[in-house]
């Protein structure tokens, strides 16, 4: 037998503790590495779920908008009232839905024109900068502007 096939305890105690360094040492990245990958899933989660919110307010606001428009210019005919009706609750739900979903009205008559918020559509006469009237609605979704509100803004008669 050569001198390498033995070696004394203490060569194999520590060979066998750097062994159980190694292992222990990977144990603890895969660990580390494993506590990282959850906090990720973690932070995913609610991240998922905004843009989800995001996407189906963006895909349902059209018809909101649209029926509110067909609204405006529905008959006055009194065949018409209890069709009205229901098409004034079908809003009303879509609109509390919405809100459920965190989906807030743009304030617009009587405000100052803001850019981000508002798109004028048109200029009336009226205070400089103020709008006068909401012509289409417009939507935030946390604090974030979906749908700006198409406004008439006011102009001085200068």
């Amino acid at each position: 037998m050569s001198d390498e096939q033995i070696s004394s305890p203490e060569d194999q105690i520590a060979q066998l503790e750097a062994k159980i360094e190694e292992l222990t040492n990977n144990w603890k990245r895969t660990a580390a590495d494993f506590d990282n990958y959850r906090k990720r899933k973690d932070a995913e989660g609610p991240e998922m779920m905004q843009f989800a919110k995001e996407l189906t307010v963006s895909k349902l606001m059209p018809s909101l908008q649209n029926l509110e428009q067909v609204l405006k210019y529905a008959p006055e005919d009194e065949k018409y009232k209890d069709w009205l009706s229901g098409l004034r609750g079908t809003i009303i739900q879509l609109e509390r839905d919405m809100e459920d979903l965190g989906v807030k009205k743009i304030k617009a008559v009587g405000e100052l024109f803001d850019p981000e918020k508002h798109e004028a559509v048109e200029e009336v006469e009226g205070e400089a900068g103020k709008i006068m009237k909401e012509v289409q609605p417009g939507f935030m979704l946390n604090n974030k502007v979906i749908i700006p509100a198409k406004v008439a803004v006011g102009k001085s008669s200068e």
